[in-house]
């Protein structure tokens, strides 16, 4: 289903002055660091460079009422059903991304009530949402385009790829045809992740947090290891889960974990940034003219 597919490409984690938060780093690989923050809570942690080039909680909703609009116009002319706005809204909930999970568990508070789980009882991969809607065999190859020979109320036959091809190119109309795809920048940055956890800064302050945590009687190399520890996929909320996840807060609010590991993120996706300029351009165009399109189509643009 195509808002699934949304849900999967927008997808989805010492002192401030010191102690690893330093300037330059060791390495010449590794972009000097800006301000480094103070974050003690998740509205402490500021925009990230890659933010712009996201859809936002905002625009991710009118892109989905307009696939979804697209989808229904589709669908019925071949007599079939297709997902509401409410459904749709629902299946794609949460896509928008969330800097605070960029860097784990940052809320003492949540920690304390649910450990790496959430309210709704979902495990530390975050909740997920469903629309309630299932599509049938026949409505799914229509959609996808698998069903042969079907024709519409007009007596024209399914095109190829089905409705999801004529929704893709009805939301790609004017400006955002030929324009960067905003949904798999997402991608790049994610890219960077791994480059980020190697920067000497971050190893320095994870091994900070991690003499701190085995200092409190738990042994994890990194936050990442302790977020996704085994024991706690399931969701359920043990005392063991909140104790550890209470800790994690603690040791990252003492050692400024989050803020250093922000810092060397935002060093990095800058420097990305920088290096690729004419690509970024695109993708801010390809974003602008996919959500002006989106917002033509809930307003009832053909």
């Amino acid at each position: 289903m195509a808002v699934m597919a949304l849900a999967g490409a927008v997808a989805l984690a010492g002192c401030a002055g010191g102690g690893g938060g330093g300037g330059g780093g060791g390495d010449r690989d590794e972009p000097e660091l800006g301000r480094v923050p103070k974050v003690m809570r998740p509205a402490d942690v500021p925009d990230l460079p890659m933010d712009r080039y996201l859809l936002d909680e905002k625009e991710i909703r009118a892109y989905t009422r307009a696939h979804a609009a697209l989808s229904r116009r589709c669908m019925e002319r071949f007599g079939m059903s297709w997902l509401t706005d409410a459904q749709a809204l629902a299946a794609g909930s949460g896509t928008a991304a969330d800097p605070a999970r960029y860097f784990t568990l940052i809320d003492a508070g949540a920690a304390r009530l649910h450990g790496y789980g959430t309210p709704s009882g979902r495990g530390p991969q975050g909740r997920t949402s469903g629309s309630g809607y299932e599509p049938t065999d026949a409505e799914r190859a229509v959609y996808d385009g698998r069903a042969k020979g079907v024709t519409d109320s007009a007596g024209r036959l399914l095109r190829k790829g089905g409705c999801a091809a004529e929704v893709e190119a009805g939301l790609l109309k004017g400006g955002a045809r030929g324009a960067a795809d905003p949904f798999t920048v997402g991608n790049e940055f994610d890219s960077l992740r791994a480059k980020v956890r190697q920067d000497s800064r971050v190893t320095g302050a994870f091994t900070e947090w991690s003499g701190c945590m085995k200092d409190k009687g738990f042994d994890y190399r990194t936050p990442l290891d302790a977020a996704n520890d085994t024991d706690w996929k399931s969701g359920t909320v043990s005392d063991t889960a909140i104790a550890v996840a209470a800790a994690d807060v603690a040791c990252k609010q003492r050692h400024n974990t989050v803020g250093i590991w922000y810092a060397a993120t935002e060093a990095h996706q800058k420097a990305w940034i920088d290096g690729k300029a004419e690509h970024f351009a695109a993708v801010l165009a390809g974003k602008k003219a996919l959500v002006d399109r989106s917002l033509r189509v809930v307003q009832g643009a053909p």
